[in-house]
């Protein structure tokens, strides 16, 4: 499993991808999750700059966008700043905030033509309704999505962001539970892991803690996808600062 840092870690910097870059090389990070800002989308010498930075230092790369699934691939300009980060021989691997209110058949269409671009889709969990009926239809319409995708044979990884399941509107619905019904789902098959921890199921960013010191279930959650043979290959610490990095790298290791 890839080690990554989202250059949210250097949020108060505006994201700032040479510090996170910087970051990376010093501290031996495997690989680093980009932020397509407009501002970044629309300086293409950046884009370039990045990308031959983590070529030379042999920085993995993936990138996150600000758009939701569903009708990404009409924004030809984003999709092509996309596209255009990464380096020849690496897989594009772009990650897409998963949309409960769209139609599955638009958002499998999206991922068919963000393909075209020669972007891998990933798409990550998320809630916003989070009632348990919204838990519930949005769970059913995410595994749906991918079993959907599954038989079209498109290639669409999960991005998996285990944390969400332990916020406090979900603390009654067995996040463990959830988040195997997840892990199960993906059998012998690759995903991404977004981590954080916690020690408030609150989740403010002065509850966050390292990977392994919190209410998360990481422990769990890590014997859970090996026994079922799922291949996490990449797992994004997405802090908003440095802090609880090096140790939070210590524990996913172990």
């Amino acid at each position: 499993m890839n080690i990554a840092v989202a250059t949210s870690i250097f949020a108060q910097n505006n994201f700032d991808p040479f510090m996170t870059i910087e970051y990376a090389e010093e501290n031996k990070i495997a690989a680093i999750q980009f932020f397509m800002s407009k501002n970044i989308q629309d300086d293409s010498a950046k884009i370039e700059k990045i990308k031959n930075s983590c070529q030379s230092k042999a920085i993995k790369i993936l990138c996150h966008s600000p758009q939701i699934l569903g009708n990404v691939s009409a924004d030809t300009a984003h999709c092509d700043a996309l596209s255009s980060l990464f380096y020849e021989e690496a897989n594009k691997y772009c990650i897409f905030h998963f949309d409960e209110t769209a139609e599955i058949d638009a958002m499998i269409s999206d991922c068919e033509k963000l393909v075209d671009f020669g972007i891998t889709p990933c798409i990550e969990n998320f809630y916003v309704d989070k009632t348990r009926y919204g838990l519930v239809a949005n769970m059913e319409k995410y595994l749906s999505f991918f079993d959907r995708i599954s038989v079209k044979e498109i290639p669409v990884i999960p991005v998996l962001d285990f944390p969400r399941l332990f916020v406090e509107q979900f603390t009654n619905f067995h996040p463990i539970f959830l988040s195997e019904l997840l892990i199960q789902k993906f059998t012998r098959k690759k995903i991404i892991i977004h981590a954080i921890d916690s020690v408030s199921p609150h989740q403010n960013r002065e509850d966050w803690c390292a990977v392994g010191r919190g209410i998360v279930g990481w422990t769990d959650i890590f014997e859970y996808i090996k026994k079922q043979g799922v291949f996490a290959e990449y797992a994004v610490l997405e802090y908003e600062n440095t802090y609880f990095i090096n140790e939070s790298i210590k524990n996913l290791k172990k």
